[in-house]
């Protein structure tokens, strides 16, 4: 990591009108996501002018990275690489395996990947076979699809009994031309439906699309993902390319029609069909894809089975997946470079009294009043001379992370733990618990471990049940309300 210790993220990935612009959307999202935590981030992707537009607001370049000397300079500047890419060669990722942690977004198990963070968020990538290989830690299924952040708190939409609208979209450029054949379809098949359909930047049949509007079609113009989210919520179906907006769709509770527009999204398709969200409709190519698209559409004209499609689609997606990616990015990378733990000394004074005012630490304190430096400078000193009290620091990279505290008993021992900001989160506190309970199992003869932890304190709560603690029952504690749990140290 560079000398600031602000950690430098850089996402690699290609889009344009040629090829499309899905996999720089799924990156936005990871980027937005890297963001919330305040990190050094970058876009890089491999295209022209025409995905501009869409990395508004964004830190990004449009180079050619999978030159071997754009590559290396990269490299150069990066603590974790991302990349999500249809065209790196195998040798690409074995150079950005060597020179950071790297993350790398797979659809259908494209290359043998080197050392690092393979994350399929595909509806049942987990069936995949993929190989065990060392070092390789695999995150799969749509727990890890990223969505952008417009998507990751919304409120899904309510099912209506009557089908009035329909929503068509077929990503940013519509490479099949799919959207005036589909939109004269149902113009055709269903006038008294409202059509939503959207245009995308990329489109080259805006002229043949225009023609057709009329009081039933409404044309929404280059939406972003709030213009995206609208629209969605505007609408009782969907029918949509088999990409990356199937997942928004799902996330939303949109039911959908699917149309496969390149051979790649066959799995994902069929997948989501499946499950029971979407309704397959063919191949761009098939002969009866219209034809199929309208029964399809007919037979969803039924509330409750909508309504189940909606259900199903809104539990496979909860809109997370691009801070979940983070999370286990920033964890195996922290703990490819190690933690260590030691007893606290005088030098640990002034991050310990910071850490201890931080506002989340306050507000889940017995006792939330801010600490006076003169108070902590007396207690702290005490802490360091008690016999009965094992304090330590926990450190990554020689950089202050954590403190856990023991208060000793004859045969028990109260813990208390407290994280700086920048790893809290990502699950590295539950390793730093496991190795401080080896050091105090040699340090006394402790029997059993006691917690205590506000009743509102959710994710302490959550933390210490996944470390293995067990509730034992509520308890009163300065007024407030509280858990208290145990875990035996020794039998």
């Amino acid at each position: 990591m560079n000398g600031d210790t602000k950690m430098r993220i850089r996402i690699l990935t290609e889009g344009s009108e040629e090829i499309g612009f899905g996999h720089v959307t799924r990156c936005m999202s990871i980027y937005q996501a890297f963001q919330e935590r305040g990190l050094d981030t970058e876009l890089i992707v491999n295209g022209n002018g025409s995905i501009e537009k869409l990395m508004d607001g964004t830190r990004h370049r449009i180079i050619n990275w999978l030159k071997m000397d754009e590559i290396t300079s990269i490299m150069a500047d990066s603590d974790i690489t991302v990349v999500d890419s249809y065209l790196a060669p195998p040798k690409l990722y074995e150079i950005i395996a060597n020179e950071s942690l790297g993350v790398y977004i797979d659809d259908n198990k494209r290359i043998n990947y080197p050392e690092g963070v393979v994350v399929n968020g595909s509806v049942n990538a987990e069936k995949l076979e993929y190989p065990e290989e060392k070092g390789v830690q695999y995150f799969l299924g749509s727990r890890y699809i990223p969505l952008r952040k417009e998507f990751w708190n919304i409120e899904p939409l309510k099912i209506k009994e009557n089908l009035q609208s329909v929503m068509i979209t077929f990503g940013g450029d519509d490479l099949r031309n799919m959207t005036p054949l589909i939109l004269k379809t149902l113009e055709k098949e269903f006038p008294e439906l409202k059509k939503n359909v959207v245009i995308g930047r990329g489109f080259k049949n805006l002229e043949e699309i225009e023609k057709l509007k009329s009081d039933t079609v409404n044309l929404i113009y280059y939406p972003d993902a709030e213009g995206m989210v609208d629209t969605m919520l505007k609408s009782d179906l969907a029918v949509s390319a088999g990409g990356q907006t199937l997942y928004e769709l799902a996330r939303l509770g949109l039911p959908t029609l699917s149309v496969a527009v390149a051979s790649n999204q066959l799995h994902n398709v069929k997948n989501w069909e499946e499950t029971g969200f979407s309704r397959y409709t063919g191949l761009w190519t098939d002969e009866n894809l219209l034809g199929k698209m309208v029964e399809e559409l007919r037979g969803l004209t039924d509330y409750s089975i909508r309504n189940q499609m909606s259900k199903t689609g809104k539990m496979a997606v909860d809109g997370h997946g691009a801070l979940r990616i983070v999370k286990k990015s920033l964890l195996e990378y922290y703990l490819s470079k190690g933690f260590t733990l030691r007893k606290a000394d005088l030098g640990d004074m002034k991050n310990i009294y910071q850490l201890s005012n931080d506002p989340e630490v306050r507000k889940n304190s017995f006792k939330t009043d801010l600490i006076p430096l003169s108070d902590h400078e007396k207690w702290f000193k005490n802490k360091l001379m008690d016999e009965k009290s094992l304090f330590i620091i926990c450190e990554v990279e020689d950089e202050f992370a954590a403190q856990i505290r023991f208060e000793l008993e004859e045969e028990s021992s109260v813990i208390s733990i407290s994280i700086s900001k920048k790893y809290r989160g990502i699950g590295i506190g539950h390793p730093m618990v496991k190795e401080a309970l080896k050091l105090l199992k040699n340090y006394s003869n402790v029997q059993l471990i006691k917690a205590y932890i506000k009743k509102s304190n959710k994710g302490s709560l959550k933390f210490f049940e996944k470390s293995g603690f067990k509730l034992t029952g509520p308890i009163l504690i300065d007024g407030n309300e509280a858990y208290e749990y145990e875990y035996v140290l020794r039998d």
